[in-house]
């Protein structure tokens, strides 16, 4: 397996000149306690929202329901197409004019 060039090479993992690398310990956590057999009623944790943010909702939406309407309206087919012809209609950027004669 063994070349002739693999004779000066060190193989194993790199050895560092300065002291021993600490790894970091893994707190260990505790038993969870039971819950208590005391129930308390839940309170919700969720906030309402303002006028504001339902507005924001309702804005946003609203633009995505367009967004999904425009792009509904054509087929693929016709959007290549038409993406082909304003590709013929612009002049092309690496077209070099003749210099010289």
């Amino acid at each position: 397996m063994g070349s002739e060039y693999d004779h000066g090479v060190v193989q194993g993992k790199l050895k560092l000149k300065s002291g021993k690398i600490s790894k970091k310990t893994k707190k260990r956590k505790g038993k969870r306690k039971a819950e208590s057999p005391n129930l308390q009623p839940e309170i919700s944790t969720e906030r309402a929202k303002t006028e504001a943010e339902k507005r924001h909702e309702e804005v946003l939406r609203k633009r995505k329901l367009k967004q999904i309407e425009k792009l509904a309206e054509k087929s693929h087919q016709e959007r290549v197409k038409e993406f082909n012809e304003l590709l013929e209609q612009t002049p092309e950027q690496h077209d070099m004019p003749r210099v010289g004669g």
